[in-house]
């Protein structure tokens, strides 16, 4: 039974806490053919109550708490050793799910929506903030900002087939976005939302076209009262009278048709990207609503899973960030310098099987056998002719950054151009997992182009 597993789930790794890495140590079926049964023995959807009151309504977390009540009390038959820390899980689920809830009270009057791919501690930090709303509003559009954060969360984009198709358009946002185009990136999103959500479904309509009942998602975060429908409000509110007033809604109606001149903003921009990973989720939880549920886990499995989230959360915990430079002592023998020189003197050999080896493990299973034809493709014309790895820095448990200086053949006079290669550390199953446990690190963001800076071919002085 997993634990970290998926695009959502990197982050409980990488940037803190997250309250699907704990939902999912299991639903299971009453057997009625309901999902999660609550601790009452009812099953509660979305569509029964219009939206979760509270992240403790979620059916998975209600199911875990039930199943941490049923541990605590068989804990005495499972040796001390294998016994993981219930009250430590018990206070974790606690921190989320209220932080969720903080969450939504100070923010979610403001039309901002908590995703499942957000960090929590983070999220709880700037909750706390004594600047009130629009203190936290501010610190919370940071985290949009982080452009390193922000590419990770792109990740999500491969899962569903109806974004995979539209990722090129994400990627311009991204790049408008980090560019502060703002006016760009918020017609680019809404767009990509519109047709994404169109496609999605066999019923065709775009998200513009959506009344807010359609967006509750069963078992998310993003379908609590104040998420995605109470916040879908603004994108269709009606705008018939031009409005040159600044506007910091993500009021899609007057945007599209122009009656709306003042948005050229971060906080809309924001709003969009916000948006869109919300309706990420919305649709996953869609998915997952349809999906048949597991059998209900034995109380052996229930321990197992258990044990590996508490051995997972220990690692977290014990892990601490740290940066080497190519002069330091023991800078080679980080694993991560010798994953990027194996990487790399593949690339100078144009050893393009041995390249996808060191891919992230989704992306091989995605190619599966045409993943060497997919790095022949991209890599071929641009040929290394040599390296220098500069520093590495582990930024999160299961991250870790390399700034190398690439010496491409097509370049002229031999010029070194810089660049940031991110490496995940990977299980056997391609879930990040910290660099304390067993694992491999494997390069996530591969493509050539989202590590190599290059000049535009008119000149332009932008990349």
């Amino acid at each position: 039974m997993k634990i970290f597993r998926g695009p959502v789930h990197w982050q409980a790794s990488l940037q803190g806490r997250n309250l699907v890495a704990l939902c999912e140590i299991g639903t299971y079926s009453d057997g009625m053919g309901n999902r999660s049964a609550g601790s009452n023995g009812t099953s509660s959807t979305v569509r029964d109550v219009g939206g979760y009151a509270s992240a403790l309504d979620l059916p998975s977390v209600r199911q875990l708490r039930q199943q941490l009540r049923e541990a605590r009390a068989l804990r005495f038959l499972i040796p001390r050793d294998q016994r993981p820390d219930l009250v430590a899980i018990k206070h974790q689920l606690h921190h989320i799910c209220e932080t969720v809830d903080t969450f939504y009270q100070v923010l979610g009057p403001l039309n901002w929506v908590f995703h499942e791919n957000l960090p929590v501690d983070a999220i709880a930090e700037l909750l706390t903030s004594d600047g009130g709303p629009e203190a936290a509003e501010k610190a919370f559009i940071a985290l949009y900002t982080d452009q390193d954060a922000l590419s990770l969360r792109l990740q999500m984009i491969n899962k569903l087939p109806a974004l995979r198709k539209r990722r090129h358009l994400i990627l311009k946002a991204h790049e408008d976005y980090a560019a502060g185009r703002y006016y760009a990136c918020i017609h680019m999103l809404l767009s990509v939302m519109d047709g994404f959500v169109n496609e999605f479904e066999t019923v065709r309509r775009g998200l513009h076209a959506r009344q807010a009942e359609d967006l509750h998602a069963w078992d998310s975060v993003v379908g609590h009262h104040m998420g995605l429908a109470n916040a879908h409000k603004t994108f269709t509110t009606g705008k018939s009278a031009t409005n040159d007033k600044p506007v910091y809604e993500l009021y899609r109606n007057g945007i599209v048709h122009g009656r709306l001149l003042n948005y050229d903003n971060i906080v809309v921009a924001t709003k969009a990207w916000n948006r869109l990973f919300a309706v990420v989720d919305w649709a996953n939880a869609t998915l997952k609503e349809k999906t048949p549920p597991p059998p209900r886990p034995t109380m052996r499995q229930l321990w197992q899973s258990l044990s590996e989230l508490s051995r997972h959360q220990q690692a977290n915990d014990a892990w601490k960030p740290r940066r080497l430079s190519a002069d330091e002592a023991d800078f080679g023998q980080e694993d991560t310098t010798w994953a990027t020189e194996q990487f790399l003197t593949a690339w100078t050999q144009r050893n393009y099987g041995r390249m996808a080896q060191w891919i992230s493990q989704p992306i091989q299973d995605k190619h599966g056998a045409a993943m060497p034809r997919e790095v022949r493709m991209l890599y071929e014309d641009r040929p290394l002719s040599a390296f220098r790895i500069v520093t590495v820095d582990h930024i999160a448990p299961a991250s870790c950054l390399v700034d190398v200086e690439l010496y491409l053949a097509d370049q002229p006079n031999d010029q070194a151009i810089p660049a940031t290669l991110r490496w995940l550390h990977e299980d056997d199953q391609g879930d990040p997992v910290s660099s304390l446990l067993p694992g491999q690190w494997r390069l996530f963001c591969w493509e050539p182009d989202q590590f190599i800076p290059y000049p535009d071919p008119k000149g332009s002085s932008d990349v």
